[in-house]
């Protein structure tokens, strides 16, 4: 799908940010993990979530739709499969790599599984060789095709050993899978080795976790976390606001001249991507939090600010969107495992961000902005690489064109925000689907 992003000069209004994608996943997962019943309160609606649900149905949990108190809130009502997941001959993750990653490490509770490829030119792209190196320290059996889909696990055999080492240098995920099986294995110790790219979505995990039952013992010094035997507890959970999401439609503001406040995002979250109002305080937009949510008033010159991206990964394109209408040049460093994302979103970022006519410069693990306050022509058809993220940059970048931009793929917003283009327009955006 093809569309257009006019471009603006204003944008008001109140908008709910979008229930979290990544708690959305984990206590979904959580959930079919355990034996009885769990309650997953307003949780996302996106292609990851369904894809996910899909896994999980096939495995053995049964899931029903309720309305929550008031008719107010969507409702997920799990009866999970705990140790015990149907067997599968076939799963396929749509384009979610942590979706992907949590089946797999799922595979060491099942004889034979197949883990198909819907994306090709996305997901089948990603690198699992350090998961699937895991895997088979454990145990398992693994074909793959040099790491990437389709990968088949043969597991439902003891363990070979209760210590593992996974690298954390591409993706913190590959640890969140082996923790949430952990205890359905009989207890795990697990190293990260390499560094650990984005620590917030691990110690997420592990917040999760804890709230059904299984504490494991972590010891962020030495990224070592042991994970005692035993199973999950049914329960009620509530997803949050979603502050990756919230960060394009706040970056989005602060480049107008805007007054757009955001509701249902906790001020408490440790969501890592909360660190993007700090960031668009510092290149000058206004932020206050209210009884509503969190306010921003857009129209002061940004000014170009550094950004260390690793503890709030999710929101670095936004970020750089912003920096193309910033004064000075903009570093956004320690974002190396963006490369490894449903798109590279270093390098294909850069490329389509050069046809619109950004100055931008590129290294393996960081990238800068020159912005240009006085906005770009536009004009021009950009590809967002069948990756959500970008499709969400692009759209902030295009309302400071004076032509607008065509975002060819734009389809893919509906990996983490099918309503985007929605709340976008309902702000006063200007969005023409094309095709």
């Amino acid at each position: 799908m093809k569309v257009l992003v006019r471009p603006a000069t204003h944008l008001e209004g109140v908008v709910a940010a979008p229930p979290s994608k990544n708690y959305t996943t984990r206590y979904l997962w959580l959930s079919a993990l355990a034996e009885g019943e769990s309650r997953v309160v307003n949780p996302a609606d996106n292609d990851d979530a369904r894809a996910l649900l899909a896994a999980c149905r096939a495995l053995g949990a049964v899931i029903q739709e309720e309305a929550g108190e008031e008719g107010k809130d969507r409702v997920l009502v799990v009866r999970g499969f705990g140790a015990k997941p149907r067997p599968v001959k076939e799963l396929d993750p749509g384009n979610g790599g942590l979706v992907l990653r949590l089946l797999l490490a799922l595979g060491l509770l099942l004889p034979e599984v197949t883990y198909v490829n819907s994306y090709p030119d996305s997901l089948g792209k990603r690198p699992q060789d350090d998961l699937l190196s895991a895997l088979r320290a454990l145990g398992a059996e693994v074909a793959d095709r040099n790491g990437r889909l389709p990968i088949t696990v043969k597991g439902g055999r003891p363990l070979a050993r209760r210590e593992i080492t996974v690298s954390g240098k591409v993706s913190s995920q590959y640890a969140t899978a082996l923790l949430f099986v952990a205890p359905l294995l009989g207890g795990l110790m697990i190293r990260i080795s390499d560094g650990l790219s984005s620590p917030p979505p691990l110690a997420t995990t592990l917040q999760v976790m804890a709230e059904a039952g299984v504490t494991p013992l972590a010891d962020w010094e030495r990224l070592v976390f042991t994970v005692p035997a035993g199973w999950y507890r049914p329960g009620h959970y509530r997803v949050p606001g979603d502050y990756p999401a919230a960060a394009a439609l706040l970056a989005a503001a602060a480049v107008l001249s805007s007054r757009v406040t955001l509701t249902n995002l906790a001020a408490n979250d440790r969501q890592g991507e909360k660190a993007a109002l700090t960031h668009l305080e510092k290149m000058g937009a206004e932020l206050r939090r209210t009884d509503r949510g969190v306010e921003i008033r857009g129209g002061q010159q940004l000014q170009a600010v550094d950004f260390y991206g690793a503890d709030a990964i999710d929101a670095v394109l936004a970020m750089a969107a912003a920096a193309t209408l910033a004064e000075g040049t903009s570093r956004f460093y320690g974002v190396g495992n963006l490369r490894w994302k449903e798109s590279d979103r270093i390098g294909d970022f850069a490329r389509e961000l050069r046809k619109a006519g950004v100055d931008v410069k590129e290294g393996q693990d960081e990238f800068w902005i020159i912005g240009n306050p006085g906005g770009y022509r536009g004009g021009v058809e950009i590809d967002a690489h069948q990756d959500h993220r970008l499709v969400m940059a692009f759209s902030i970048l295009a309302l400071c064109t004076k032509e607008g931009l065509v975002i060819n793929g734009a389809e893919h917003v509906k990996k983490s925000y099918p309503a985007f283009f929605t709340d976008l327009t309902s702000l006063g955006a200007v969005v023409e689907e094309l095709d």
